[in-house]
């Protein structure tokens, strides 16, 4: 009874300043003794920059995969080289095929089936 109107608490600290120190430390010491090994924090941590960027990889990973596989073939091809081009640079002119080198059917038969009929023999053949 300290003056509070006649009221008296059990909770008031006026009386017991020393124990409720104690009870604090207690307290504390206590929940390291009854935590589950298996038991989250109470209090979250911040995550680990590296382990953040590890997560934020494998979710831009999934949205890569998912687009390359909603694409077909062409659009896919079409991608990679504009995306190779980005990066090692150049004109997409040195992606065209030439067809200087080229050789048409007759081209091979003549180089290996020449036994097959003469140059003569070829002037009255008509495909």
């Amino acid at each position: 009874m300290h003056g509070h109107g006649g009221y008296d608490s059990d909770f008031s600290d006026d009386e017991h300043c020393g124990e409720s120190s104690k009870r604090k430390k207690r307290t504390g010491e206590d929940d390291l003794l009854l935590q589950k090994p298996f038991q989250k924090e109470k209090h979250g941590k911040v995550v680990h920059k590296q382990v953040a960027a590890e997560l934020l990889d494998r979710e831009e990973a999934r949205n890569r995969r998912f687009h390359l596989i909603a694409m077909d073939a062409y659009q896919r091809h079409t991608k990679f080289v504009n995306d190779y081009i980005l990066y090692y640079g150049g004109k997409k002119e040195d992606f065209r095929r030439s067809g200087e080198n080229d050789k048409t059917d007759m081209d091979v038969i003549r180089e290996n089936h020449r036994f097959l009929w003469n140059e003569e023999d070829e002037m009255d053949m008509n495909w």
